[in-house]
């Protein structure tokens, strides 16, 4: 009879760097082992453990912020990545990429809360968002429910079409010195609301206040229009809000 092969207390260190420490033995297809901060893993193998594939669900692997976590939620299956995942990555990367950043430096004080950092519980909860209808083309929005929010987190986001995000996209390098939806226009101001990337005329006014208050009028009602059109789909507090909602001309 072979002797059995006591591995208990030997330590590895990982390629992720983190020191674990065999801690159960059974066989060299299941093993358990402890990380130095207590986190236990089971059913291991041990030709993984001494070559350092073990890998720390608490790791910050995506942009030194997000991390896996333990729990039934999987980044992948079949080598293709789950929808929940790619909402995850691209909000993480919006907020703490360097490269994003510069490109969009209007996120520089955008951050994800510390709750969705593990990729678990940002998965819960677009599980339950998330319905069979969308697709690529809805958005994780952070901005129709609270206007002027900042976080990410499960009271302040919502699934939108790309529709309605658009309606909410501010650019101030095409705006210019003017309020929104105005432009010179001779010694008058013109105000022009683009509706599906087609301009609308909205009039032209001898202050740069009657142009915006035309503006304005014409957004607000035209964000109406679009909210009634979805109302079927979205979530009712993004209708709620989108009717609630008021251009101001310091957007």
């Amino acid at each position: 009879m072979l002797k059995q092969i006591d591995r208990i207390g030997e330590k590895h260190i990982t390629l992720q760097g983190y020191e674990v420490e065999i801690v159960e033995y059974f066989n060299r297809l299941n093993c358990t082992v402890k990380f130095e901060d207590g986190l236990i893993l089971e059913g291991l193998r041990y030709p993984h453990i001494v070559n350092g594939y073990v890998k720390n669900p608490s790791h910050k692997s995506v942009h030194g912020v997000g991390y896996l976590g333990i729990g039934n939620y999987e980044a992948s299956k079949d080598y293709k990545k789950s929808q929940s995942y790619i909402s995850w990555g691209g909000m993480l990367s919006r907020c703490y990429s360097e490269q994003f950043l510069e490109r969009t430096p209007s996120y520089k004080d955008v951050y994800v809360c510390e709750e969705w950092h593990n990729f678990q519980n940002f998965a819960k909860w677009h599980e339950e968002n998330w319905k069979e209808y969308m697709d690529n083309s809805w958005d994780l929005d952070k901005d129709i429910l609270f206007k002027g929010n900042k976080i990410y987190s499960s009271e302040t986001c919502c699934f939108v079409p790309q529709e309605i995000n658009k309606l909410f996209v501010k650019n101030n390098k095409i705006r210019g010195e003017y309020p929104i939806g105005v432009a010179k226009s001779g010694k008058r101001f013109e105000a022009k609301l683009f509706i599906k990337n087609n301009p609308i005329h909205l009039g032209t006014f001898d202050t740069i206040e009657e142009a915006f208050h035309a503006y304005k009028t014409a957004k607000e009602n035209y964000i109406k229009e679009v909210a009634d059109e979805w109302k079927p789909l979205v979530h009712p507090k993004v209708y709620t809000a989108m009717y609630k909602y008021e251009v101001e001309i310091t957007d």
